[in-house]
């Protein structure tokens, strides 16, 4: 036998079940062990690790400096190269204008 598929009044009632057990699986207490939180503090401070250093982040901070320069530099190299193009193409489409005007007269 095929079920006719959910009213609408049925399919809130559906959703709203749903809906009603991700709040209670996530509200409720679960015991993890310290190893598996990613952002313990007492894990962090148990591992003896602190992070990344200082000079750590300031080498990051200038070779990522670094980067969006070169991309930067190639970025206006391109646009600059583009409107050169076109602005020689301008002044060639008005040269041949001024020349079939001065065979006009």
């Amino acid at each position: 036998m095929c079920r006719s598929p959910p009213t609408h009044h049925g399919a809130q009632i559906f959703l709203k079940k749903i809906f009603w057990n991700l709040i209670q699986q996530s509200t409720s207490q679960r015991q993890i062990p310290v190893t598996l939180r990613s952002f313990s503090s007492t894990a962090a401070s148990s591992s003896g690790g602190g992070g990344a250093g200082f000079f750590a982040r300031v080498g990051s901070f200038i070779s990522g400096a670094g980067l969006t320069a070169i991309a930067t530099e190639v970025y206006i190299f391109k646009e600059v190269r583009e409107g050169n193009l076109e602005m020689l193409k301008k002044q060639r489409d008005l040269e041949k204008r001024l020349a079939a005007l001065e065979t006009k007269k």
